[in-house]
């Protein structure tokens, strides 16, 4: 059976997100990404301003992926968005995210102050998120920096990630990319990425990841074991 018609079979219909089905996308996110997630479900994240602004962001970025079934549910997301060599805007908000954020996040209370501290230092420190000097790297002007892949649980098993993620690299070389990244931190993603071919590039074991007392960060990971970058040259 052709890929396409296993989808049509199962009604699956896979589009780019537009940006009147934000709303949508968040709750879906809160329901089946969020407490799935090893670290997002170890910091027990729950719905907040920040988060919803910087995953809606994501969406009217318009390179987002979504599967919806034959009622236009959705029923699986690949986020994304293209950073340009010379966008200020995307270097501004990683400068603020990643710098600045954890740093008066104080200000939104203790257990928000911990959330942010803690992501900046695995993603941002500990796994080098920062995407500037790959422009160089790999000469080019555009990268696809994919932000997460989700999937609801009535379709675990058919193969929907890893469709979602195929589709994805199609729609990041329509919009002129030659790479693409994401930083899997589950055990599922990390597979669909290793079977897409892309190259692992730095690793971090959850087990390794502990504060000054020696005390786990994270300490409902269950069986997801690693966080992990990953790259991918599109024009292979």
């Amino acid at each position: 059976m052709a890929n396409n018609d296993k989808w049509d079979e199962l009604g699956i219909t896979f589009s780019t997100i537009p940006v009147d089905r934000v709303e949508e996308v968040l709750v879906f996110l809160y329901d089946n990404f969020f407490p799935e997630e090893p670290i997002s479900r170890s910091l027990n994240v729950t719905r907040h301003w920040i988060v919803d602004l910087l995953f809606g962001e994501n969406v009217k970025a318009g390179a987002s992926v979504m599967a919806t079934d034959e009622s236009g549910k959705i029923v699986g997301l690949r986020l994304a968005e293209v950073i340009h060599k010379n966008s200020w805007v995307p270097w501004l908000l990683d400068t603020f995210v990643g710098t600045v954020l954890p740093k008066i996040s104080w200000i939104f209370g203790r257990r928000w102050d911990r959330i942010c501290y803690i992501n900046y230092l695995l993603i941002d420190v500990l796994m080098e998120k920062n995407i500037w000097p790959m422009f160089e790297e790999f000469k080019c002007d555009k990268i696809l920096s994919a932000v997460c892949l989700s999937t609801c649980k009535a379709s675990a098993g058919q193969g929907l990630g890893t469709e979602l993620v195929r589709r994805s690299e199609v729609l990041g070389k329509e919009l002129g990319c030659k790479v693409t990244t994401v930083i899997a931190t589950g055990l599922y993603s990390g597979k669909i990425f290793s079977r897409r071919g892309y190259v692992s590039v730095k690793e971090v074991l959850y087990a390794d990841f502990i504060d000054e007392k020696g005390e786990l960060y994270l300490k409902d990971t269950r069986q997801h074991t690693t966080c992990v970058k990953f790259v991918k040259q599109l024009n292979d």
